[in-house]
């Protein structure tokens, strides 16, 4: 299977964006908030088995046993990426708007910090590698209803 990257990268940064334009308009006019983290899981769920779903579709054929696992190292390194850059734009527009973002970091400190990233990256690679061959599953199951 190759993976289209791109394709991958795009849905998830555009859906990530929409998930966190809907959480600021939620929070701003109804005082209420998506869960936290759905930013990170949906836009993972989603691109993964669109993914897997094209595939399935295309190649009507499952991915070898230990395939979907090493696929979903690229997918999660995008994914972290992605999530690196926006908390950096999250971090220089609050800082330019005037919060004092740096004392309420400092509460969890960098090892604190440091097991929040690697349990992110964890858990995004689980994502990535369930939802691609759910994805893939799919993709068959409607190919073959199609025909």
């Amino acid at each position: 299977m190759d993976l289209n990257l791109r394709r991958y990268a795009l849905f998830y940064g555009a859906l990530m964006l929409a998930v966190t334009a809907i959480d600021f308009a939620l929070a701003r006019w109804t005082s209420t908030d998506l869960p936290l983290g759905m930013s990170v899981w949906l836009p993972a769920i989603s691109a993964a088995q669109d993914l897997g779903l094209r595939h399935g579709k295309a190649t009507r054929a499952a991915l070898p046993k230990g395939l979907v696992w090493r696929l979903a190292w690229p997918l999660t390194v995008v994914a972290t990426a992605l999530q690196l850059a926006f908390a950096a734009l999250s971090l220089g527009v609050m800082l330019a708007l005037g919060y004092d973002v740096f004392s309420v970091l400092s509460v969890i400190g960098l090892p604190g910090w440091a097991l929040v990233f690697v349990g992110m990256v964890a858990l995004l690679y689980l994502t990535n590698r369930i939802f691609l061959g759910l994805g893939v599953r799919s993709g068959i199951k409607a190919a073959s209803k199609a025909s």
